[in-house]
């Protein structure tokens, strides 16, 4: 299908490929990484432009309901059921037709949702629920856009994604599901039950792929503007050749170029750039863009991309090179294919070094501004807590006290305002992040009425 030019720009050819494969009755898996735009496109998707387009294809209208499953209350059948219904109303309450009679039914079955203690009672209220939606709607499809679905996956009682098989069976034609995962579907696992609602998906996979070099230079150039800032040829094809097309790394890399430039005059541009180079490699938005990107990609991915980054894409299998390119990773031009973005390539790099020899307990790549336990990186820190893990790390086995923290995490000025409790709320929530066990902590020890110190040898 040629590209409707009445569409929202962003990623429109995205859009009609997943819409296209919706309007045949068939669900999509969108599969992307950190911040490759999966959120963006899905919220783009449940827009008016997009359901007249999907009208258009299909001959028939849709309500198209975007889940966040983030905002499930609870990681249970009655969270996830009720973020559903929830999203629904949310729907409904936006649509131009009137829609108040059957708002007011829904809304019933999610109060029985919200407030039953039974396990049969919840998915029943929430059947109930979706098949009043189907019915009183006739006219129209429905199209449940599960975003944020790798921990649901993982999370819940396969039954409840039997259910979903069930629903979608009755109503073939008219329900479907998107669903926008970072790891591929078929690396989830599971048992019989969560495989028969994942069948549904098998053809039906959509990778998304870094933005083009057009939909990246706009989005650079959209940040430029909000900065009351123009974006400039070697602007613009620096921040493409650090961050490629993946929207988080513009952002960081866009920002990072109008600081360094800030009030220089346009002849110094190309000094400027090279000062952005020096900042780019330890700017905690991109350590923080890298680190979730690199933590989710899986092993063998992590394995061809280290390759690539240090010995060249020639040392790669035709299998790893496929995979790489399905991932986005490896991009391919007019004249060569080479991993996505500079910025990635260097961290690849370094991780292969990193990796030859991490220490068995907790260690921090400074450089890179990441952690490491037991071999493992573990979820990015916050500001707060990379401080207070510098400090522990600096004065390993040694004792910190509470001025020394406040001091180095807060500064000088908060000597007299943070308490002990804040700062046992900062150990606790650091804690949580490197402790295997944090209610038995190994690592970060608590010493009684002096302070706390990390241990170079974990607690047994």
């Amino acid at each position: 299908m040629p590209k409707n030019t009445h569409l929202n720009p962003y990623r429109s050819d995205d859009a009609i490929a997943i819409l296209e494969t919706l309007a045949t009755g068939q669900p999509v898996a969108v599969v992307g990484l950190s911040n490759f735009g999966k959120s963006t496109l899905l919220r783009h998707i449940s827009g008016q432009q997009i359901t007249a387009a999907y009208r258009e294809m299909a001959g028939q209208a849709a309500i198209f309901v975007y889940v966040d499953c983030n905002r499930m209350l609870e990681m249970s059948a009655q969270g996830f059921y009720e973020v559903i219904l929830r999203s629904v109303l949310e729907t409904l309450s936006h649509e131009q037709l009137d829609r108040a009679s059957l708002a007011a039914t829904i809304e019933e079955l999610y109060q029985k949702v919200v407030e039953s203690k039974s396990t049969f009672t919840i998915p029943l209220a929430f059947n109930d629920a979706i098949i009043t939606l189907m019915e009183d709607n006739a006219g129209q499809d429905v199209i449940l856009m599960l975003d944020e679905f790798d921990a649901v996956l993982t999370g819940l009682d396969e039954r409840v994604f039997l259910n979903l098989r069930a629903l979608k069976d009755k109503y073939v034609d008219r329900l479907n599901y998107v669903t926008a995962t970072q790891q591929p579907l078929s690396a989830v696992g599971g048992g019989d039950d969560l495989a028969e609602f994942l069948e549904l998906f098998v053809a039906h996979k959509y990778d998304l792929q870094p933005l083009n070099p057009d939909d990246a230079t706009e989005l650079a150039a959209e940040i430029f503007r909000q900065a009351n800032d123009s974006l400039d040829p070697p602007e613009r094809d620096y921040i493409l050749e650090q961050a490629g097309g993946h929207p988080g790394l513009i952002q960081a890399v866009a920002h990072v170029v109008m600081e360094v430039e800030s009030g220089a005059p346009a002849t110094y541009t190309q000094q400027a750039l090279s000062v952005a180079g020096d900042v780019l490699q330890n700017h905690r938005l991109v350590r923080i863009e890298l680190g979730k990107l690199w933590k989710q990609l899986l092993p063998e991915e992590a394995k061809a991309s280290a390759i690539a980054a240090t010995h060249g894409i020639d040392a790669l299998t035709a299998t790893q090179q496929a995979q790489l390119i399905q991932r986005g990773l490896l991009v391919q031009d007019q004249t060569r294919t080479r991993l996505f973005a500079q910025l990635f390539a260097h961290y690849a790099r370094r991780q292969a070094l990193v990796q030859q020899d991490i220490p068995s307990g907790v260690w921090v790549d400074v450089d890179a501004g990441t952690v490491w336990v037991a071999g493992q990186m573990i979820d990015p820190l916050t500001d707060l807590e990379y401080r207070l893990l510098l400090l522990l790390y600096g004065r390993l086995d040694k004792i910190c006290d509470k001025y020394q923290i406040v001091e180095t995490v807060w500064g000088q000025d908060y000597l007299g305002e943070v308490d002990d409790a804040r700062i046992e709320k900062l150990i606790s929530r650091l804690r949580a992040k490197v402790e295997p066990d944090p209610s038995a902590p190994r690592f970060i020890s608590t010493v009684r009425g002096r302070g706390y110190k990390l241990n170079s040898t974990p607690r047994s």
